[in-house]
């Protein structure tokens, strides 16, 4: 047994873990927070989510981008905002400050914008504190209350169907 599957052994635990313990969903929200989990392996074109700043009707500050891309090399990054496996300790631990922060946060929405399971990308999304997760076709469904059945490189309309059902779920709110 390798060090890998120690990792993810240990990762699969602390998934089931959060599972049992979710996050409290309150009464549905006004949707002003978003959080983007992007794998940019299967998604590279990250720019196209600032798309959702105007789709959702939110502030620019109160979207934040968590970017996941397997590194090969042991090259340090500097951008803050993107983690790999390599920032998880053998026993499952996540070592990487920029996206303890991101998961400290609350959010009104989550989104796990990838289409195949990874432990890495799993772990992140069931830590993860927000009133609606959303995902992609492929993704873990235990980990998401909404998932999209559609292909991860057809963004505009998952923009559209979210931007939708965020719209009925506003309105549904506003009948009560």
């Amino acid at each position: 047994m390798n060090f890998k599957s120690v990792k993810k052994y240990f990762l699969k635990k602390h998934i089931e873990k959060h599972l049992k313990d979710p996050f409290p969903k309150n009464e549905i929200s006004d949707f002003k927070t978003v959080g983007v989990l992007v794998n940019v392996e299967e998604f590279e074109n990250t720019d196209l989510f600032s798309g959702l700043i105007e789709a959702l009707q939110i502030l620019n500050k109160d979207l934040k981008l968590i970017l996941y891309r397997e590194e090969k090399r042991n090259l340090p990054t500097f951008e803050q905002n993107k983690f790999s496996s390599k920032d998880f300790s053998w026993n499952g631990i996540l070592n990487k400050p920029a996206v303890e922060e991101f998961l400290d946060r609350d959010y009104d929405i989550f989104i796990g914008y990838y289409s195949k399971k990874n432990p890495y990308l799993d772990y992140v999304t069931s830590k993860a504190k927000a009133q609606l997760k959303v995902g992609l076709q492929g993704a873990s469904k235990k980990l998401f209350d909404i998932i999209f059945k559609i292909e991860i490189n057809q963004y505009a309309i998952f923009e559209q169907e979210l931007a939708k059902y965020i719209r009925i779920f506003k309105n549904k709110k506003e009948t009560k």
